[in-house]
């Protein structure tokens, strides 16, 4: 009896997994489906005012998701927020991710001095809440998707060198790198030949995550108006505007807010989907 109730287990996990990463994948092609099609069509102009057709409801003819109190099209300022979140999100991630895979596998490579120096020094930065790096930087430079890039990248590289770095050293104590050694392959060969690979997993799955975070977070920005300023738009911009009319007009912050929700909710149940079937103990521990 015991054998036979514990035989469906795996294969109700295994199902449990895929549907989180398919919800995730859905909604995240979603995502960037509609930042695709923004490029190339936009039902209206989300900055031009058109004050005689101003807070019309969601449905309207013309205005699917209804207009904002300057009479600007929902939809279209949605549309255009996704796509500014994708080039600020990516942006933000990806160089994150380029540093901190740099400084993760070089403190874990080089010895115990620079893995000191470089660890002790992200210590520091991650101590600098990454709204005052924000607030620093649009005021030296102004606002906007630039600055707010090199702030999430400011804020997000000491995350990563710590993960990459704790994955990296994980692989370097391995027998198969030992045996490297033992050819006389260099620290350029095994890092790019034995290194990377193994951890290729790991550095995807933080691309993911960090990379809704970078969403959430460039949204707190532009609310904050730190971030994005027109002409450009942001979820977060929307919601600033929006925050004066909500007594008025609840779904002017409404349809933002469930975009962000949505959209951060699909990146993380990928990022989770990925990770459980990419890391190998949990795909042991699921068989």
């Amino acid at each position: 009896m015991t054998e036979a109730a514990d035989i469906p287990a795996a294969p109700r996990r295994r199902r449990k997994l895929n549907v989180s990463l398919a919800i995730g994948l859905v909604l995240t092609l979603s995502f960037l489906g509609i930042a695709f099609v923004s490029l190339f069509h936009l039902p209206g102009d989300p900055n031009m005012p058109d004050v005689r057709n101003r807070l019309l409801p969601f449905g309207t003819p013309g205005h699917l998701f209804g207009t904002d109190v300057l009479g600007r099209d929902i939809l279209s300022q949605l549309m255009m927020g996704a796509r500014t979140s994708i080039m600020v999100g990516v942006g933000g991630a990806s160089l994150s991710l380029l540093l901190g895979s740099v400084l993760g596998l070089w403190a874990a490579s080089a010895g115990r001095v620079t893995d000191e120096t470089i660890m002790r020094t992200a210590d520091i930065l991650l101590s600098i809440p990454g709204i005052v790096t924000a607030l620093v930087l649009a005021a030296t430079f102004g606002s906007g998707a630039g600055t707010t890039i090199v702030a999430l990248t400011a804020f997000f590289t000491p995350s990563f060198v710590r993960v990459i770095r704790s994955a990296a050293i994980s692989v370097l104590v391995e027998d198969f790198v030992t045996a490297a050694r033992l050819y006389g392959r260099g620290r350029l060969f095994i890092l790019a030949r034995h290194v990377l690979p193994n951890i290729a997993g790991v550095m995807i799955v933080q691309f993911t995550l960090y990379f809704a975070a970078a969403i959430l977070v460039e949204a707190g920005l532009s609310y904050l108006g730190v971030g994005v300023n027109r002409p450009s738009i942001s979820w977060g911009l929307m919601l600033s505007e929006a925050q004066q009319q909500v007594g008025v007009s609840s779904p002017l912050a409404m349809w933002p807010g469930l975009a962000i929700v949505l959209v951060v909710l699909g990146l993380n149940l990928l990022g989770d989907g990925l990770r459980d079937v990419m890391d190998p103990k949990l795909a042991r521990r699921g068989a």
